[in-house]
């Protein structure tokens, strides 16, 4: 937990200056999808497929994702600050400089597994502190934080696009710059969060019982999820999109997201978690099938990539909210947990649907993965209410990470 200093009124969390942790939250998941809009042009300067395409999303999720439970862990028993500061370097660095300078497939991907590490200690201890910083309202407070990711995830595919036609592969380095310098500023906020205690044990079997369903909507949503973000610059380059293009229409999709997320995170608190996640995949399901159905690579493409993004984001804050649930006491964990062991299940199934693709075309693949979105209904609709009305349960405060209940509301926890 967070401890506040001899006559601080509050943890010291709530001192950071918001805009900071804004916009180094917006760079930090600006670095990890940074090569997508260019990844026609590596396949055929490293002579890869793709299916090998898809399990790079694989790979990225085993450093960004798989280590989240554990960096998570230790973050509530040790400290997480230094975790954000030199997370946010080596995300940069390996990021920007790996796509710049890798002579390989290979090497890019040890390069890009080396960034979302980085990646990776920076989100559950941020997660955390978010949830420490008030009483009620946790659904629309984690959405508007995520949101501030999204922006980095809208702007990158601008920024990587502009750089590699500015520049090359100087270009793409100097994309490392703002990672360092959010972190120098980053560095003054951190400092205050110091003193730590361990936290409570946590119960696995009684968190299993009550989270496996959850686990299969994320495992499902988003499997589906990146292997469609794999296939659209591809889709796109092969109906004859240009680059520029390509790297405007990942930003839509992010941008579109950020939208659904907060918007989502609002109506979750006032009509229920579990609502939220059937309408969002439910949406997404069909958005997605209007890619298949689409041939052109027209304005129509766009509408229909922004419908997606929209509706495949208007859970992430709920699916977030949710996961720290499951471990009362340890929100940095429940965020790991969350954003961690479902997210890489899922995302290490990109290169199956990327077979599809090699095998069958890229409609297929679109149509598979719009299908997973579709099974990812059924453990949505048995998914447990949080509290007898539906809405997201808020467990006793029991340390400075875990948000407190909001009005007293009673029900069952998730």
């Amino acid at each position: 937990m967070v401890v506040a200093a001899a006559g601080d009124p509050g943890p010291s969390a709530s001192r950071a200056p918001k805009a900071v942790w804004a916009v180094a939250h917006a760079v930090n998941d600006a670095y990890p999808t940074l090569y997508l809009p260019l990844l026609p042009i590596l396949m055929t300067r490293w002579h890869f497929n793709i299916a090998q395409a898809g399990l790079l999303v694989g790979l990225l999720a085993l450093s960004t994702q798989a280590t989240q439970p554990l960096l998570g862990a230790w973050s509530d028993g040790r400290g997480g600050p230094w975790f954000i500061v030199g997370g946010l370097m080596a995300g940069s660095l390996g990021s920007a400089v790996g796509l710049a300078w890798a002579p390989s497939y290979a090497v890019f991907a040890a390069a890009l597994m080396m960034g979302g590490l980085g990646n990776a200690a920076f989100h559950p201890h941020m997660a955390a502190l978010v949830a420490a910083q008030g009483r009620d309202q946790h659904g629309q407070r984690m959405s508007a934080w995520m949101v501030s990711g999204m922006v980095g995830h809208a702007l990158s595919p601008l920024a990587v696009v502009a750089a590699w036609e500015w520049g090359g592969r100087w270009g793409l380095t100097a994309l490392a710059l703002p990672g360092l310098l959010a972190a120098v500023l980053l560095y003054g906020s951190a400092r205050s969060l110091t003193r730590r205690t361990a936290p409570r044990a946590t119960d696995w079997r009684d968190a299993w019982r009550r989270g496996r369903l959850l686990l299969a909507v994320i495992m499902l949503r988003n499997w589906a999820a990146m292997s469609l973000l794999t296939l659209l610059p591809v889709l796109w380059r092969q109906r004859g999109g240009s680059l520029t293009d390509t790297g405007l229409l990942i930003m839509v999709v992010y941008g579109a997201g950020a939208v659904g997320n907060l918007l989502g995170g609002r109506l979750s608190d006032r009509w229920g978690a579990r609502v939220v996640l059937v309408v969002s995949v439910m949406g997404a399901a069909g958005a997605a099938l209007t890619w298949a159905l689409n041939r052109g690579a027209g304005p129509w493409l766009f509408a229909e990539v922004a419908l997606w993004g929209f509706a495949v984001n208007g859970a992430g804050a709920v699916i977030l909210v949710y996961g720290q649930q499951l471990f009362p006491g340890s929100a940095a964990m429940g965020a790991g947990i969350t954003m961690g062991l479902g997210n890489t299940v899922g995302a290490l199934g990109g290169w199956v649907i990327g077979a599809v693709a090699a095998a069958a075309g890229l409609v297929p693949a679109v149509e598979w993965a719009a299908g997973l979105l579709g099974l990812a209904l059924l453990p949505a609709m048995f998914l447990r209410p949080a509290t007898g009305d539906g809405r997201i349960a808020t467990p006793p405060a029991r340390d400075g990470l875990s948000p407190r209940p909001s009005g007293g509301a009673g029900g069952e926890q998730l």
